[in-house]
């Protein structure tokens, strides 16, 4: 089987098992693509994109179903329980440590849980072997936070500038196994040479995906005096930097190789593509007008398509969520039930009722595959609301009845979002659709929405905030 294949396995299967439902969900707002990268990186995550290599170690040492099953599973996790945002002015590194301990240990539990026939994975042997991610046994009934104090006592952050910095071999092990750059917790005990650093700030780099918890076997642990001078301090950056003017130009030349990186894992995402595929998007990227209303048609389509035919129910991962961002999920039914859209209308948004009108019809055009619409009027504050069955002439004339009155907010519509959802427990919302200039408070207000609901805005916004959840549709 390809891997686009195992993929829409693997999300169809989390979808069908109750206990892992919140999981397939939140994949939904996920593109995943396979990448043919030496490098031996193995997982690493954008806004709204997970790439796997298929090159790297983990995945070539083990079953790989399996493999690409735990690594989802695992990215995902990271992303319901907020921690980017729950870093604050944490190390980079060290919180990363903290996380993958957390959600490795979670992973461990719910693979009791998980209906193994749908989600089969081996936690033990990610945890082993070659390229093995974190685990620790003392650390599974421990929270994020009192993960990161226990790391803190114990670890001093560097950010590994140059191979110099620990050793005076230019081939060591260390270069050779670890891209260079990339940030090492080194435990207390390792020996750091004084000659070759002195403190000063610079900015460790948030680690990508897996690395292993046994690095001593790295690092020269010659002269036990050595440690002597090297202040912790897990609350920002790392007290570290090369005092050789020549390794700051080693630096310099290690940022152009990640520049260099990047510039690779974009040609192999093209090279996957067909030739008018790759066409449209290097289009796209030029800023050529796409023909947004296919891609709004595709992405609803695509959201409800999944909903309509699962099997619902509770899911016992409740307890995992704050009660606050968790909806109530649909009673068990042995039939599939159509669920709910959600639609948001910006009365501040500077868009033509052209426009609206023409999402509303392509919303119109799914009617077999929804059971009822609920739709949000906003700008600050909430304006209005209404549920519908069925949208006709008559209602559409009302809906584009706008105020234009200027300012506009999300917090508001995402607290009635979750209203509604409490209100009708037992009803499934199967996507959100936002109709906005993004001129609001999305990425400060969008941890009110649960991250398993499919989202997508459509929008004509000149420029993006960052960290926007979901598909993002631009018609400009």
């Amino acid at each position: 089987m390809d891997a686009n294949g195992i993929i829409k396995r693997i999300i169809s299967r989390m979808l069908r098992d109750p206990n892992c439902l919140p999981m397939g969900l939140a994949l939904l707002n996920y593109d995943i693509h396979f990448l043919n990268l030496d490098e031996d990186i193995t997982v690493f995550r954008g806004t709204d994109t997970i790439y796997l290599n298929k090159k790297s170690r983990f995945l070539k040492a083990r079953n790989n179903e399996e493999a690409v099953t735990f690594l989802l599973l695992h990215e995902i996790c990271h992303i319901m329980f907020f921690h980017d945002a729950r870093r604050k002015q944490r190390d980079h590194t060290l919180w990363d440590m903290a996380t993958d301990y957390m959600v490795n240990g979670l992973l461990l539990y719910l693979s009791r849980l998980f209906d193994e026939n749908l989600i089969k994975y081996d936690p033990h042997k990610m945890f082993s072997g070659e390229d093995r991610f974190l685990f620790d046994s003392k650390y599974s009934s421990m929270l994020e936070e009192e993960i990161y104090d226990e790391l803190a006592k114990t670890s001093d952050i560097i950010s590994r500038v140059t191979q110099d910095m620990f050793s005076e071999d230019k081939n060591n092990a260390l270069s050779k196994q670890h891209l260079n750059g990339m940030p090492r917790v080194v435990r207390s005990e390792v020996m750091l040479r004084k000659e070759t650093i002195r403190r000063t700030d610079i900015k460790g780099m948030p680690t990508m995906g897996s690395q292993s918890s046994d690095d001593k076997e790295f690092f020269d642990e010659k002269n036990d005096d050595e440690q002597e001078g090297i202040k912790e301090d897990v609350e920002g950056n790392s007290p570290v930097r090369p005092k050789d003017k020549d390794l700051f130009f080693e630096s310099t030349k290690q940022q152009k190789n990640e520049i260099f990186l990047f510039k690779r894992m974009f040609e192999e995402a093209l090279r996957d593509q067909t030739s008018m595929e790759s066409r449209k998007f290097l289009s796209l990227l030029s800023g050529v007008k796409v023909d947004w209303k296919r891609i709004l048609r595709d992405s609803l389509n695509r959201a409800l398509d999944r909903s309509a035919e699962l099997t619902w129910s509770k899911p016992r991962l409740s307890w995992l969520v704050n009660a606050d961002r968790l909806p109530y999920l649909p009673s068990y039914t042995e039939e599939p039930r159509l669920g709910t859209i959600i639609m948001s209308i910006d009365e501040s948004a500077s868009m033509s009722d052209r426009t609206v009108a023409s999402a509303i019809d392509i919303i119109c055009q799914a009617k077999n595959k929804y059971k009822k619409i609920y739709v949000i009027k906003h700008d600050v504050n909430v304006t209005w609301t209404k549920e519908y069955e069925n949208i006709g002439p008559c209602e559409k004339k009302t809906l584009l009845e706008r105020r234009h009155s200027g300012g506009t907010s999300h917090r508001n519509v995402f607290k009635e979002i979750m209203r509604y959802v409490r209100s009708n427990e037992g009803d499934l919302v199967s996507a959100y659709i936002g109709i906005t200039d993004m001129e609001s408070d999305i990425p400060k207000s969008q941890d009110l929405l649960p991250g398993f609901i499919p989202k997508i805005y459509l929008t004509n916004a000149g420029s993006l905030p960052e960290g926007i959840i979901g598909k993002v549709i631009n018609f400009r």
